[in-house]
């Protein structure tokens, strides 16, 4: 299965699966957008496994699932790849011990490709 596209993004809340915006994969680059924050970073993957890395911007009112008001952190996820859905984990890269379960689903190829 092609890793580079377009995916959904959610974590899980109090409420269950929240839609977070939208990641796009491509060429080892992560870039990640919703309605209160952007990311960028980088993916690396090992067989059906993956590990993203992105430094979370808000560009409102912090609403993070870590809990803190942080206008920008580093989140590291480690996940694995299957049937079109990324499971995983994220966590703060200063506080690993602070981990929300993730998904990420794939909507779509990359325009040209």
């Amino acid at each position: 299965m092609a890793i580079e596209g377009i995916w959904t993004s959610e974590l899980m809340g109090l409420f269950g699966w929240e839609t977070t915006g939208i990641l796009v994969l491509e060429n080892g680059r992560a870039i990640d957008g919703g309605n209160h924050h952007y990311s960028v970073g980088s993916y690396e993957t090992t067989g059906n496994k993956i590990h993203i890395s992105l430094t979370v911007e808000y560009h409102s009112t912090p609403r993070t699932i870590f809990g803190a008001s942080d206008r920008n952190l580093q989140v590291e996820v480690e996940g694995t790849v299957e049937n079109g859905i990324i499971n995983g984990r994220a966590h703060r890269a200063d506080k690993q011990d602070q981990k929300a379960m993730c998904r990420f689903t794939r909507r779509s190829d990359l325009p040209g490709n």
